[in-house]
């Protein structure tokens, strides 16, 4: 998981601190879901009844392992986290969240909000800082030049931060788990609509739909297997 994790956030071509527009859930992030996916199969097909505390496992070590990484590489790689940066994230955790939602523990949960909470800190003080020395080492990635979003001008407190976040949330999730249900359709059965956070609820409708009739699982042994080899 920690080469995953690692591929995910310092190897997928983002600079951090001058990311590209939020325009919906990275390949980077659903790549990362494909190691659960393979887990999930091999698991499902070996030993169903150890799935959830398998995939507990896996989603606790995760979230875990991404503070690990954010600790780890905070003087370097991941110092500067714009605007950006933290709506892409905050986007994509989200994301996992309401996928994987029947495997996060109260443990997981935890980290999650630390997590959350060390992307706030650094955006607000990498948004206070880019705005008193403008330009300042800022490494573009590409896209990034046009990234501007109008909604972005003056939200340098943390809850204009969170607030930016919500709303990229609210645009963008629901499409998002639209778009990749094929990818992750081995969650689909498992997903209670009651408990799947708004505005994720009508996605997953036909989310459950598309599985069930899908004719190409996704947990097949050469999906295994390709995903077996990015861990």
């Amino acid at each position: 998981m920690r080469t995953a994790a690692t591929n995910y956030l310092l190897d997928s071509g983002v600079h951090w601190g001058a990311a590209p527009a939020v325009k919906g859930v990275r390949d980077a992030a659903v790549e990362l879901l494909h190691t659960l996916v393979s887990v999930h199969a091999e698991v499902f097909a070996g030993c169903k009844p150890l799935l959830d505390k398998t995939l507990g496992i896996l989603v606790e070590g995760l979230i875990d392992t991404f503070l690990s990484i954010f600790d780890e590489n905070g003087t370097n790689e991941l110092r500067s986290l714009d605007t950006n940066g933290f709506c892409q994230l905050m986007l994509e955790l989200e994301y996992f969240e309401t996928i994987l939602n029947p495997y996060f523990t109260s443990d997981a949960r935890e980290s999650l909000k630390s997590l959350q909470g060390v992307l706030l800190e650094k955006a607000t003080e990498s948004v206070a800082e880019a705005a008193d020395n403008p330009g300042h080492n800022r490494r573009p990635t590409r896209g990034s030049e046009e990234a501007i979003d109008e909604r972005q001008q003056g939200a340098t407190a943390p809850d204009e931060l969170i607030a930016l976040a919500q709303q990229y949330s609210t645009e963008l999730l629901q499409q998002e788990l639209e778009r990749t249900r094929i990818n992750t359709a081995c969650f689909a059965e498992s997903i209670p609509l009651d408990s799947v956070p708004e505005p994720a609820k009508a996605a997953y409708t036909s989310f459950n739909a598309t599985y069930r009739g899908s004719t190409t699982p996704t947990g097949s042994p050469s999906f295994s297997s390709r995903s077996r080899r990015r861990l």
